[in-house]
């Protein structure tokens, strides 16, 4: 039975994982303002997920241990700290429930399908721990956050499918910058 590897991060992976999360935080901030006060479950989630994905895939493959995507969370999580303090509390089970899931199925990111799981299923992951958030914070019930079931269920495949395509097209820039001896 395969167990979870666990390795120590150098200063050169956590730099690289810092990196990569401002790229992140740069390439969704355009769309950040505008669905950050949509009141639709699982809006922010659809928005985010491309370049979540994108951008988190390549972390992964060039950082390949056991919480790197945790890092990325914390990264990402500490800036969004200072807008909104639960933002870092989504950010943070978000990453968990993502790493966790891919590297209790896969053991490791030296599988790409590894890669693919987590860094495709992290912003949907943002879905229930919003929800949790706005029934605790704001006392909204789950049906006043779904709103319409259809326009619900429209958006979390849009937030799995964006997160996807996003994993996948990271990988193939992974791919093409791992040739050009890049990453």
């Amino acid at each position: 039975m395969n167990k979870i590897k666990l390795e120590a991060f150098t200063i050169k992976d956590i730099v690289f994982l810092a990196v990569i999360t401002a790229v992140t935080l740069l390439a969704s901030g355009p769309v950040a303002p505008i669905v950050m006060t949509v009141t639709k479950l699982g809006a922010q989630a659809c928005a985010m997920a491309l370049p979540f994905g994108l951008l988190t895939s390549i972390g992964l493959r060039k950082v390949k241990k056991s919480g790197s995507l945790v890092i990325i969370g914390i990264f990402s999580g500490l800036v969004l700290l200072l807008m909104a303090p639960v933002m870092f509390f989504n950010q943070l089970v978000a990453t968990l429930l993502s790493e966790g899931l891919a590297l209790g199925l896969f053991k490791s990111y030296e599988n790409r399908k590894a890669v693919l799981f987590s860094a495709g299923l992290f912003s949907f992951f943002t879905i229930p721990t919003t929800a949790v958030v706005n029934i605790l914070a704001k006392g909204r019930t789950i049906a006043e956050q779904i709103g319409n079931p259809l326009t619900f269920a429209l958006l979390v495949a849009g937030a799995v499918a964006l997160g996807f395509a996003g994993a996948l097209i990271g990988n193939r820039i992974a791919d093409e910058l791992q040739k050009a001896g890049k990453l």
